[in-house]
C-alpha cells in the first residue's frame, strides 16, 4: 500500500484492513448467531457472562447476567434496555437525558479532565471509561452508500447529478442513514467494532462530497454531483436532510435524535489530486483563488449544506488557499463557517490535514505550532492519527494555545454524539431498533435500479431501419442465438459500476449487475443464448487489441451491439505493470487527458464499421472527448459509475421500461486544448471553465439529454417585471408531452446578466424540478429565481477574501426557461425583468 499521509495513516488502513477481513470471517463462521438480540444503542454483548456493556468486555468480572446492562458510570445491573432509565447517581450529569442539550455539555466539559478531551480530538476516539464515554470511531465514508459488506450502493456522484432530482436524492440519504444507524447498531452489539478503525461502522457519514467540476480530469470528478453550485446546492440539501433523519421540507422526523450525521466536504477549492498530472499533490498544492471566484462558484453549495441543511460536520479540505492551509485558516473556519453562516457543528480536518500543516505545508515550524494552529483556527478534530493533536498539552505549556480552546472542540464533538443519542438509555431512540434486517433490503434495492436509470444520460438516438435506434424490443432478439453483442473492456465488470468508496477490498455485496448481467437477466428474458459477449479488449488499457476480430466477427453477425466504454474508478492494479494515466481515476490519481485510451476509440469504429447498430455506453466520472463516439455509434448512453444495480437500471432504459431524462451535469469540452493547465482555479482563465463561463460551443452542454418522447413550452408566466434587488421572482410555464410516450421532463430556469457592471458569469441556473408528464398531457411548473443566483462580486484580488463586496445591481437581468440551456436548446422561452435599485448582498447570500 502506498501512501503520502505517514504512518499512521498506513496503520489506520491496515487495521480497517483487519477489521473488514474479521467481520466477513465471522459473519461466514456465523458468530453473530450467538448475539442475544437485546442488546441495543452503544451497548456490546459480551459473551462471557451475556451482559450489555458500554465499554470492552471483562473476564474477570464483576459481571452483570445475562440480559443484564451495565449502567455507564455507576456500574449498576439493571434488566433489560428500559432498566437504564432508573440507573442510580446519572442526575444532573451528561447521561441525565431529562437536562437541556447545552446544560448536559456544561457538565461533561466541566468534567473532563484535560488529557482526556485532546484525547476524543481524532477518528479513532478512545473511551472514557470513568464519565460514562463509550470509544468511537467516526470514520465512515459513506459518499454514495455505507462503506463495506451488506450495503446499498448508488450510482457516484455524477450518476446522482444527472438525474437532477431532489427528491431521489433525499430517498438515497434517508436509506444512506437508515443503513449507516443499522450496520452500527449490528456491529457494536455483536461485534464489539468500536475498538477498530473500521471504515464504514459508524453513524457521522463522510458525505456528501460536494466540491465541484472544475477540470473533468480531476480523479475525484467521479465523487461529485456536477460543475454547477445550483445543482449542486439543491441535490446536497435532499441528501444530507434525508441521511440526518429529517423530512424533505426540513421537519425533524424525531425532534429527539438525528438518524446519522452528514459531513459537508471538503472545504474548500479542492479540485486536484497531483498524482497524474505532474503537479504537486492535492496535500500540499496551494489553490490560487480570486475572491470572484471564491463567493461565485467554490461556497454556494457549502452556504447550503451548513446553513440550510445544517450539515452536522464539515470536512478541511487538504490544500491551501492562498498560502494558508485551508485546515489552518481562522477566516473560514471560525470566520465563515461561524460567525457569518452561525453553523453549529464540529469541523475535521481531512486525512492528516491537521498534521500536513506542518508536514507537507511547512505552514509552521514544527508540529507542536501545526497543533495549536489548527485549534486556533477551529479545527475540532484530527482526521486520521493523533500525530497533531498529541502535540497539544506542550503547545498549551508554551502558550501557543490554550485549555479552553481545547474544550470548546471537545463540546462541539460531543454535542453531536449527543444529538445522535449515544449518551442516552437506547430504549427512547427509535434508531437503535434498526438492525441488519434494514440492510440492503428489497425497497432500497428497487430505489437503486431507479436511481441509475434516472441519472442515465441519453446523448444521441440515431435512426436506424426508419426509426430511432432506442428503446429496443426484447422482443426483436428473443430465441436468436447471438442476436445481441455486448462488448467492451469494462461491459462485464460490475465492481467498477460502483465508482470509489463502496466495497471494500474485494469484499462486495450481492445485487450487482454489469452492464452485461443487466442485459441478460434484468426482466428482459434474453438469457439463452440470444446474448453474447466478446470483450474486444480485457481492460481499460485496451492496449492488447488481438481480441478486436472476434468482437468485430460477432458484431457481423448481431442485430445489435450495446458497447462499453470507459475508465475505471475503483482500482487501477488489475491494468498490469503499467497503466495508462487515462485508464482510471480515483482519489490521488488524476486524468492527464480527457480523452479515453486511445485503442477504445478504434475498437468502437472497428464495430461501428461492421454495419451492426451500436449502442455506446460510457462508464466513468469526469467528462471525456466524445466527438468521435457521436460519429461511430448510433446511440449513446451515458451510464457514469450507476452503483450496485447499474446494470439493470441501464437494461430498463435499453428497452424503454424507463424513458431516459438524465441531464448532463457537467460540460463535456472537445478536447484538452479548450481547458487552461490542471491546477487553475480561475473560472475566467483562457475560454472559462464550467458552462457558467465557458465561451466556446460544448460538444455536451451542461444541462442536455434527449428522451423517447418530445416536449413543448408555453404560455410562460412572470409574477413581476419590475423587482426589487432583493426579491425573488416566479415564473410559472405550461410544459406539455407531445409524443407518444410518458417521460419525465427536467424544466430548468437560466438567468444572465449582460448589463453587469464587473466580471459575472455568462449564465447561470437559477432553478429546477424534474416532472412526470404522461403522453399527450400538460404540466403547469412554478419555479423561482433569487438574489443568491444573480449578484455580482466586485473583489478581483485575494486579500480579504472573507469580507467581499456582492451585490444586485439596479438594470435588466434575462431569464431563460426551458429543457437546457438557452444558447443550444430548442423552444426556450425567455423574459426579462427589471431591477428598480443596486443593494449589498451579504456573505450569507442575504440583503
Amino acid at each position: 500500500v502506498r501512501l503520502d499521509c505517514g504512518d499512521t495513516a498506513m496503520l489506520m488502513v491496515l487495521k480497517g484492513m483487519l477489521a473488514t477481513l474479521w467481520v466477513v470471517v465471522s459473519l461466514i463462521l456465523g458468530q453473530s448467531d450467538a448475539t442475544p438480540a437485546d442488546c441495543i444503542g452503544e451497548f456490546q454483548y459480551c459473551p462471557h457472562s451475556g451482559e450489555c456493556t458500554l465499554f470492552e468486555c471483562n473476564d474477570k468480572g464483576p459481571h452483570c447476567t445475562q440480559g443484564q446492562y451495565r449502567c455507564p458510570i455507576t456500574n449498576h445491573c439493571v434488566t433489560g434496555a428500559a432498566g437504564l432509565l432508573a440507573c442510580p447517581h446519572l442526575a444532573g450529569t451528561h447521561w441525565d437525558h431529562t437536562l437541556s442539550l447545552d446544560a448536559r455539555l456544561d457538565y461533561l466539559v466541566s468534567t473532563v479532565a484535560l488529557g482526556e478531551a485532546i484525547g476524543q480530538l481524532t477518528n479513532a476516539a478512545p473511551p472514557v471509561e470513568r464519565l460514562g464515554i463509550p470509544g468511537y470511531n467516526w470514520l465512515s465514508d459513506d459518499e454514495h452508500g455505507v462503506r463495506g459488506w451488506q450495503s446499498t450502493y448508488f450510482p457516484d456522484g455524477p450518476g446522482l447529478g444527472a438525474s437532477f432530482d431532489k427528491e431521489l436524492l433525499y430517498d438515497v440519504g434517508v436509506v444512506v442513514g437508515t443503513e449507516a444507524r443499522a450496520k452500527h447498531n449490528y456491529l457494536v452489539a455483536s461485534q464489539g467494532l468500536r475498538q477498530f478503525a473500521f471504515n464504514g461502522a459508524g453513524i457521522t457519514v463522510y458525505g456528501p462530497n460536494m466540491n465541484l467540476v472544475k477540470d473533468p480530469r480531476w480523479g475525484r470528478a467521479q465523487e461529485v454531483y456536477s460543475e454547477d453550485p445550483r445543482l449542486t446546492s439543491a441535490l446536497t440539501i435532499g441528501y444530507v436532510t434525508g441521511i440526518q433523519g429529517d423530512q424533505y421540507n426540513g421537519t425533524a422526523n424525531d425532534p429527539n435524535y438525528a438518524l446519522a450525521a452528514a459531513c459537508c466536504k471538503h472545504f474548500v477549492a479542492y479540485n486536484i489530486e497531483g498524482g497524474g498530472s505532474g503537479l504537486p499533490t492535492r496535500t500540499s498544492f496551494n489553490s490560487d483563488v480570486e475572491t470572484r471566484s471564491f463567493w461565485e462558484h467554490y461556497t454556494l453549495a457549502f452556504h447550503d449544506c451548513a446553513s440550510t441543511a445544517r450539515g452536522m460536520h464539515v470536512m478541511a479540505s487538504y490544500n491551501s488557499m492562498n498560502g494558508v492551509p485551508t485546515a489552518a485558516d481562522s477566516n473560514l473556519l471560525n470566520g465563515i463557517l461561524r460567525e457569518q453562516w452561525d453553523w453549529p457543528g464540529f469541523v475535521v480536518g481531512d486525512y492528516d490535514a491537521y498534521a500536513n500543516i506542518y508536514a507537507t505545508h511547512h505552514y509552521v515550524p514544527d508540529m507542536e505550532h501545526a497543533a495549536a494552529v489548527g485549534l486556533n483556527a477551529g479545527l475540532d478534530q484530527e482526521g486520521g492519527g493523533t500525530i497533531a493533536i498529541s502535540k497539544l498539552q506542550s503547545a498549551i505549556a508554551h502558550g501557543l494555545t490554550n485549555a479552553s480552546a481545547v474544550h470548546t472542540a471537545f463540546r462541539r464533538l460531543m454535542r453531536v454524539r449527543m444529538l445522535l443519542g449515544m449518551f442516552d438509555p437506547p430504549s427512547l431512540n427509535r434508531y437503535y431498533k434498526l438492525g441488519e434486517a434494514d440492510l440492503q433490503t428489497d425497497a432500497s434495492t428497487a430505489l437503486n435500479r431507479l436511481a441509475a436509470a434516472k441519472g442515465m444520460v441519453l446523448h444521441k438516438n440515431g435512426q436506424h431501419d426508419g426509426r430511432m435506434l432506442l428503446p429496443l424490443s426484447a422482443k426483436t432478439f428473443k430465441g436468436v442465438s447471438g442476436s445481441m453483442l455486448v462488448a467492451g473492456p469494462v461491459a462485464n465488470n460490475g465492481n467498477n459500476t460502483f465508482g470509489n468508496y463502496a466495497c471494500d477490498f474485494g469484499n462486495c455485496s450481492t445485487n450487482v449487475t454489469s452492464i452485461l448481467g443487466g442485459v441478460q437477466f434484468a426482466d428482459t428474458g434474453l438469457d439463452g443464448g440470444e446474448v453474447v459477449f466478446s470483450a474486444g479488449c480485457a481492460t481499460t488499457n485496451c492496449s492488447d487489441t488481438t481480441g478486436f476480430a472476434a468482437a468485430v466477427a460477432a458484431a457481423k453477425q448481431a442485430k445489435v451491439v450495446v458497447l462499453v466504454l470507459g475508465t475505471l474508478g475503483w482500482d487501477s492494479m488489475n491494468q498490469g505493470d503499467n497503466p495508462n494515466p487515462n485508464s482510471f481515476e480515483r482519489e490521488g490519481h488524476d486524468r492527464t487527458s480527457i480523452a479515453l485510451t486511445p485503442n477504445q476509440y478504434v475498437l468502437a469504429e472497428a464495430v461501428a464499421r461492421s454495419g451492426t447498430p451500436v449502442v455506446c455506453v460510457l462508464i466513468h466520472g469526469g467528462s471525456i472527448q466524445l466527438g468521435s463516439l457521436l460519429k461511430s455509434c448510433t446511440a449513446v448512453v451515458d451510464a457514469w459509475f450507476p452503483g450496485q444495480q447499474g446494470g439493470a437500471g441501464f437494461a430498463d432504459v435499453l428497452f424503454g421500461k424507463v424513458n431516459p431524462a438524465g441531464r448532463s451535469p457537467q460540460t463535456f469540452y472537445s478536447s484538452d486544448a479548450e481547458l487552461p493547465p490542471l491546477g487553475n482555479m480561475d473560472l475566467y482563465a483562457g475560454n472559462g471553465t464550467t458552462y457558467r463561463y465557458y465561451r466556446n460551443t460544448p460538444v455536451v452542454p451542461f444541462g442536455a439529454g434527449l428522451s423517447y418522447t418530445t416536449f413543448t413550452y408555453s404560455n410562460l408566466r412572470v409574477d413581476r417585471s419590475t423587482v426589487g434587488p432583493c426579491d425573488s421572482v416566479a415564473l410559472t410555464v405550461d410544459i406539455k408531452n407531445t409524443g407518444k410516450v410518458d417521460g419525465d421532463e427536467v424544466v430548468q430556469v437560466y438567468v444572465k446578466t449582460p448589463g453587469a457592471s464587473v466580471p459575472a458569469p455568462r449564465v447561470r441556473l437559477s432553478d429546477f424540478e424534474r416532472v412526470h408528464i404522461s403522453a399527450g398531457e400538460t404540466a403547469i411548473v412554478t419555479l423561482t429565481i433569487t438574489p443568491k443566483y444573480h449578484y455580482v462580486v466586485f473583489d478581483s484580488g485575494k486579500d480579504n477574501y472573507w469580507t467581499p463586496t456582492m451585490k444586485v445591481e439596479a438594470g435588466p437581468f434575462e431569464i431563460y426557461i426551458g429543457g437546457g440551456q438557452p444558447d443550444y436548446t430548442a423552444g426556450v422561452l425567455n423574459s426579462t425583468v427589471h431591477v428598480s435599485s443596486t443593494a449589498t448582498i451579504s456573505t450569507q447570500f442575504k440583503c
